[in-house]
């Protein structure tokens, strides 16, 4: 999801609309980010806190912390020092014709504050900001989470009503979202998923629950991404209406993907025993791969669409040989947050 996700963000402009590198409008693309972005970062959080329960089952809290740092903490400053700052670059030279060499913009990187995107050439965390947020909110709810982690027994989730579920996780993530933004993202609405992988996510009952009711939950899930889009294409213009349309559909899209996920695909084959390592390190090289490959492909005298694809399969290709490097260097492992080769595994964020 990743790659078609920042892909088309090179070919959207207007509102919020923006990246490191344009290439031309394609307007169908504008349906990916509506349908999509409303629940995907929540949907990580809320997986996150689920992690962090199974995490704390068989780790002291120190053993956490440390391990928290280890592989958020050093991977979020390591990005930022040498990662992130080539995507500045890159938007620097793509807008303002930057001519000054990369380790001569090293410095413009760290003195230029602006939106925090860095789409203007500045400063920013990029796509880092998920693992920075994922720290500080795994450090700040750890002694209620140990707590509760450490519990026998723990009350019975799984007797609150579908309808319920629905309802409270809109009503929290809508309170939540008013507060707490940083950089454009709420802290306070990510914790809020956090907390709800952690509490909920984490009973085997409630899993039940959900795949049980999964046409229902992912039945939702679809008709509200149809509708967003829909409501888009009519030109509704209320922001109290998108608000709350983008809350509905952050939430439902963690219920629907969560019970849709736990009927189909719980199942373990070379795919996923490959990619489940894979997948942070893959996150935390793919968008300075794919702004780089944007930036040479949007150059190419061929259609839009072809751009699009090629920027999506290159980055894809690129990154994957970029973490089978990774994998194989100590220090490499170290900056990414991937666990000693001869325990072959990614702790997951």
């Amino acid at each position: 999801m990743l790659f078609p996700f920042h892909a088309s963000m090179c070919f959207l402009s207007g509102g919020y609309y923006s990246f490191y590198v344009y290439g031309g409008e394609i307007p169908a693309l504008r349906y990916i980010d509506l349908s999509v972005y409303p629940w995907w970062m929540s949907l990580l959080f809320a997986l996150a806190g689920a992690s962090s329960f199974f995490a704390l089952k068989k780790r002291t809290a120190a053993e956490y912390a440390k391990e928290r740092v280890l592989r958020l903490l050093v991977p979020f400053v390591s990005g930022l020092l040498l990662w992130i700052p080539i995507q500045s670059f890159i938007a620097d030279v793509f807008y303002n014709d930057y001519q000054g060499g990369f380790f001569r913009h090293y410095s413009v990187f760290f003195t230029k504050w602006t939106t925090l995107t860095g789409y203007d050439g500045g400063f920013t965390p990029g796509h880092l900001w998920f693992i920075l947020f994922l720290f500080v909110i795994s450090l700040v709810f750890l002694p209620l989470n140990v707590w509760y982690a450490k519990r026998d027994k723990k009350p019975e989730l799984s007797k609150i009503p579908v309808v319920l579920l629905i309802i409270g996780g809109f009503v929290l993530l809508s309170a939540g979202g008013l507060v707490a933004n940083v950089g454009g993202k709420g802290v306070l609405e990510f914790a809020i998923c956090f907390l709800l992988g952690f509490f909920l996510f984490t009973d085997d009952k409630v899993i039940e629950k959900l795949k049980r009711n999964w046409i229902l939950l992912g039945g939702l899930w679809l008709a509200m991404m149809i509708f967003r889009c829909v409501m888009q294409s009519v030109g509704v213009q209320s922001e109290l209406f998108w608000y709350l349309d983008f809350r509905a559909l952050e939430w439902t899209g963690v219920l629907g993907a969560t019970a849709v996920g736990a009927k189909f695909l719980d199942f373990k084959n070379g795919f996923t025993d490959y990619f489940s390592p894979a997948c942070f390190p893959i996150y935390w090289l793919h968008q300075t791969v794919l702004a780089a490959a944007a930036f040479f492909i949007v150059k190419i005298n061929c259609a839009d669409l072809i751009q699009f694809v090629l920027i999506t399969a290159v980055s894809f290709a690129v990154t994957l040989g970029l973490y089978e490097v990774c994998k194989r260097a100590a220090p490499f492992r170290f900056i990414t947050g991937i666990k000693n080769r001869k325990r072959s595994e990614v702790i997951s964020p």
